[in-house]
């Protein structure tokens, strides 16, 4: 089900899943606080029990609804830290497996049924377009970890939290691995171009954008710059990034 919520950063909106688990269900991001969205979900969950809530992460998008939700229908949250890598919740018929993949947040997690092949990939991975990696909590080099995590699985269709399913799972983490990477290399070379602030990198990579937008390519080129000076790529003076001496 997809929350009341569209907008440049949420698309149509943020997907709830209702996942069947035999005599209950398991309901991943319960969402924003809305009491549109609750109703619905409440009219579509009928008489069915709820077994447990789970959120990918904490983003006003996806968490806030949680607790009120699972309070109406007898259930528990669980989501990081409560749950960590490697966690398997039983629901059901059902075994959920928890995967810490931190990139997009630092608390996200990423949900499998193993069995199936399906993971619930929250904002790590989304329908359409790329996921925002942005400082300061964003971290690329985590994010590019819990890509290739993902990839290991080899899952056979992904459940994101916004936008339709993705049913060629391993070319849309291809397609998201090999876009985060071109970004840096996009970086780098301005970087080697003369250098800059973050603000003028910005304005020469991703060109002229909307306020809201060009805030967001503000902070996802600071999230590059800092992976790009840990690697020791790039070397920072105040605000100015300039390539580092060989």
């Amino acid at each position: 089900m997809v929350a009341p919520n569209p907008g440049p950063y949420t698309g149509p909106g943020t997907n709830t899943w209702i996942v069947d688990a035999g005599p209950v269900v398991a309901v991943i991001d319960p969402g924003p606080d809305d009491d549109r969205h609750l109703a619905a979900l409440n009219k579509r969950l009928a008489q069915r029990t709820v077994g447990v809530v789970l959120v990918t992460h904490s983003h006003p998008d996806h968490l806030p609804l949680a607790d009120r939700f699972a309070t109406q229908h007898g259930a528990t949250v669980r989501r990081y830290p409560d749950l960590h890598d490697g966690d398997i919740v039983r629901v059901g018929n059902l075994n959920i497996t928890a995967l810490y993949t931190p990139g997009h947040s630092a608390d996200h997690l990423a949900f499998l049924l193993a069995l199936d092949g399906a993971l619930f990939t929250g904002d790590l991975i989304l329908g359409q377009g790329s996921s925002m990696v942005t400082y300061p909590e964003g971290d690329v080099a985590a994010y590019l970890r819990s890509l290739e995590r993902l990839a290991a699985l080899q899952p056979r269709i992904l459940f994101p939290g916004h936008w339709d399913p993705v049913p060629d799972a391993m070319a849309k983490i291809e397609e998201y691995r090999k876009h985060r990477l071109e970004r840096e290399a996009q970086v780098l070379a301005e970087v080697q171009r003369g250098g800059g602030t973050a603000f003028e990198l910005t304005r020469r990579v991703y060109g002229q954008l909307d306020e809201k937008l060009m805030f967001a390519a503000e902070m996802t080129m600071r999230a590059h710059l800092k992976k790009l000076v840990d690697d020791r790529a790039v070397r920072e003076r105040g605000d100015f990034y300039e390539p580092s001496v060989t």
